[in-house]
């Protein structure tokens, strides 16, 4: 397991041609701007957490779970308007378990024969702000989460979402690769799934879906290791963007 305060010592920010990337941490002025934007997307927009009863110092609603003094915490911002963009969670191995673990089914034996509870992370509470997102001409219906923004129309500010995207799971990767987190776990519907197996991300489905979430969604696992040989092969100008420290992306 984790001592969380030590690891944040080596604190993470990273940026691109349109926006960077802050670990943002708890007691801060950032981290209270990206509890209130948590808030806004995934209790007000998409309904998909009952909204805790929590203000920020500034009195605005926040959205923060058990989970949270267990993670670590990235906030994506927009350099030429310094908006929020995006932003998301890992939850670290800890003794308390993972946010997928009460909700879906994760079979057993997982396909990597060395992928442990106290390996394994959960790329959590991802999500994109509003103008950044594609718009959907055939009905009107919100989608905060990332599923739908890595294959969207070039439209003003939202050509920039693969590198919104990327850059975000670019943080996860970095941390991980720091903390010796080999495995992470996220709940994804197959349509972002697919997405991120084309880009070379190799995701495999440990469960069956759950219906009773809205989108329906399944607990995906991806290795490190294997997520570099994949790029590697495919994508060796993905992968260098993954590595890099501060180099711009693509776009």
């Amino acid at each position: 397991m984790y001592d969380i305060e030590a690891d944040q010592e080596q604190e993470l920010s990273m940026e691109t041609s349109y926006f960077s990337f802050e670990e943002v941490l708890p007691g801060t002025s950032a981290y209270e701007r990206y509890l209130e934007a948590r808030y806004e997307i995934f209790c007000e927009e998409l309904g998909r957490v009952e909204p805790p009863n929590a203000m920020s110092s500034n009195g605005n609603p926040i959205e923060t779970d058990q989970y949270d003094p267990y993670s670590r915490h990235f906030l994506a911002t927009h350099k030429p308007t310094q908006t929020v963009a995006g932003f998301v969670r890992v939850i670290l191995p800890n003794l308390h378990g993972l946010n997928v673990t009460p909700r879906y089914t994760i079979d057993r034996p997982l396909p990597y024969a060395d992928a442990r509870d106290d390996n394994t992370g959960e790329i959590s509470r991802m999500a994109i702000a509003p103008h950044f997102r594609r718009r959907h001409a055939d009905q009107g219906k919100i989608q905060g989460s990332p599923e739908e923004e890595m294959s969207g129309k070039r439209e003003g500010a939202r050509r920039h979402q693969p590198e919104l995207v990327l850059g975000m799971y670019r943080e996860v990767y970095q941390l991980c690769r720091q903390l010796g987190i080999d495995y992470c776990v996220a709940a994804m519907d197959s349509h972002f799934s697919r997405l991120l197996v084309a880009l070379g991300f190799p995701f495999v489905p440990v469960g069956p879906v759950n219906e009773a979430v809205s989108p329906p969604r399944r607990v995906f696992l991806i290795s490190a290791q294997e997520m570099e040989r994949s790029l590697g092969e495919r994508e060796a100008s993905l992968l260098e963007f993954m590595r890099a420290g501060g180099e711009s992306a693509a776009g």
